[in-house]
């Protein structure tokens, strides 16, 4: 998720910044079932901020590794073959019902104005029946419970990784529990649910659950993206990165610390504006103002854990036409300052502070962890 394109007032800059709409970096869910008509709307995609300006859609044909997020992949079947666009409005209509069901069908969405354009993947699952509410979460049959926080996960999940994933979040939680207490309190009035997904063409595609998904306030969580070596060996560059600290943390976060601990989520959002003005943060295109503090923060404690010690910034130096970029995260206007717990504390104090403040120290992570021997440092 991304850097947001602020609209600049016409009037008050001679050379208005421009603006090409902004889209969801990942996917928009549509269903067709066999009581659809042809012709019928089966949806319509809309930029992420309003943008004044006369946007043009389009669909282009599905190719492998085309998006960012690696959803494309080979074998999949066309969406445009039953699918068409409103150039005008980003309405989608069916044009024709597919030869059978179930079926997922894929291909991007492309936004344009006078500024540029940006492009999101379209999933168009076809199926002969509409799903139902009472079954939205038949998709998940393991389940089990942590302070308050739900976690259900498919049946192909690892019951190893799912092991590691609730260990993380009391890990996380110990020092509320020894303290206050007033995080896991709200929690478990917010009843929230951590779902685990398999991979993420399972969760993109698992339309009897997304359909409902905002009735249940969950943060998914797949099989594919939990490591548990990485933290444990101080974020090595030959594994890739755990994200389990990172959406058990967004869970935590929005349904815990900004109820438990409203100034703090204040000084956290004066912290995340000041980063932003320093151009030491850059967030992505497509991410909602309300989520900023939420990816700064968990920048912060991963770095605090070690997670990213051997990185100097986050995100890419270069944009796409070859020329320099602010990355989304670093320490220095340079690019030259390792993202470790000390340099956080030195370059930016009040982010390393309120991440001291809310979860344990990294010894104390990595005691409720269970791994034994000092945290490993960067080479």
């Amino acid at each position: 998720m991304h850097m947001l394109l602020l609209a600049l007032a016409i009037g008050s800059q001679p050379n208005p910044k421009p603006r090409p709409p902004v889209l969801t970096d990942e996917f928009d869910l549509f269903l067709v079932t066999a009581a659809t008509e042809a012709g019928a709307v089966v949806g319509r995609i809309q930029p992420v901020f309003p943008n004044d300006k006369p946007i043009r859609w389009s669909l282009i044909k599905p190719v492998p590794g085309g998006d960012p997020r690696g959803y494309l992949r080979g074998g999949q079947l066309d969406a445009t073959t039953i699918v068409t666009i409103d150039s005008a409005t980003g309405v989608l209509r069916l044009v024709r019902h597919p030869d059978r069901y179930p079926q997922t069908l894929y291909a991007e969405v492309r936004a344009t104005n006078d500024d540029g354009f940006m492009e999101q993947v379209l999933i168009i699952v076809a199926l002969a029946e509409a799903p139902r509410r009472e079954q939205a979460l038949d998709i998940f049959p393991k389940r089990s419970q942590v302070h308050g926080i739900r976690f259900l996960a498919t049946a192909g999940v690892d019951p190893a990784k799912i092991g590691h994933a609730t260990k993380v979040a009391k890990a996380l939680l110990s020092k509320d529990l020894k303290g206050s207490g007033r995080i896991v309190a709200a929690l478990k009035k917010q009843e929230r649910m951590m779902t685990l997904f398999m991979t993420f063409e399972e969760r993109n595609t698992a339309v009897g659950f997304q359909m409902f998904a905002g009735d249940y306030d969950a943060q998914d969580l797949e099989d594919e993206e939990i490591i548990p070596d990485y933290f444990r060996l101080g974020g090595p560059d030959t594994l890739r990165r755990d994200a389990s600290v990172e959406e058990i943390t967004h869970l935590i976060h929005g349904a815990g610390i900004v109820t438990a601990y409203p100034k703090i989520q204040q000084r956290l959002e004066r912290a995340t504006q000041a980063a932003i003005d320093r151009k030491f943060f850059r967030p992505w295109d497509g991410l909602p103002a309300d989520s900023f503090s939420h990816e700064y923060l968990t920048i912060g404690l991963e770095i605090v854990y070690g997670g990213r010690q051997r990185s100097r910034y986050m995100g890419r130096i270069i944009a796409a036409g070859g020329s320099p970029q602010q990355p989304s995260f670093r320490l220095s206007l340079d690019n030259d300052r390792l993202l470790t717990a000390e340099n956080l504390r030195r370059y930016d104090r009040e982010l390393y502070e309120i991440v001291r403040f809310l979860f344990p120290t990294k010894e104390e992570f990595f005691a409720e962890m269970g791994w034994t021997g000092p945290p490993s440092k960067p080479d």
